[in-house]
């Protein structure tokens, strides 16, 4: 942005947000004036015609057993289908062919990628000592030695003694 487009562009967005504002104000207004005016001008028979705001339970609705909208024969619209895609809009990366997972993926993929975690022991020779070792070491551990502890418990052996002694290291 130059110096002189950074301030027009500050002052320009509050004005277009509030025209925009107006704009949908003053279409809804004029939205709800032609309803107004339709409500309460009759047509021919001396009577409104309230078709157009009939509830979806009315017996004369439409989609309720009335009479339909299009003549027999001609196809019925899908709701359902998304609109046409001009090709152009269509990038050339994008491959449109169905392939089937199980033709192309490794065993296991229909169960989804799942989480994988492998934690190093804290330090040489962690397995080989029992809980009161590990604790008589916590006494005096570091923070960061005692988290290492507690996240390879969780992981491996889940002794609730070494966890409560490496929750007590960590809170020191």
């Amino acid at each position: 942005m130059g110096l002189l487009t950074a301030p027009l562009t500050f002052v320009r967005a509050p004005v277009r947000l509030t025209l925009r504002a107006w704009e949908i104000g003053l279409a809804t207004a004029a939205e709800a004036a032609r309803i107004g005016g339709e409500l309460l001008e009759p047509d021919a028979g001396g009577r409104a015609d309230f078709s157009e705001y009939r509830a979806a339970t009315h017996p004369d609705y439409g989609a309720n057993g009335g009479r339909p909208d299009v003549e027999h024969g001609a196809p019925a619209a899908v709701a359902d289908a998304p609109p046409a895609v001009p090709d152009e809009l269509i990038p050339d990366h994008v491959d449109e062919e169905v392939v089937l997972v199980a033709e192309t993926a490794e065993a296991g993929a229909e169960d989804g990628a799942g989480p994988e975690l492998h934690v190093e022991a804290p330090w040489d020779g962690y397995d080989k000592l029992t809980a009161a070792d590990i604790r008589d070491r916590l006494a005096a551990a570091s923070p960061a030695e005692a988290a290492a502890v507690e996240l390879y418990e969780t992981t491996h052996k889940n002794r609730s003694s070494v966890l409560d002694a490496a929750g007590r290291a960590l809170r020191r």
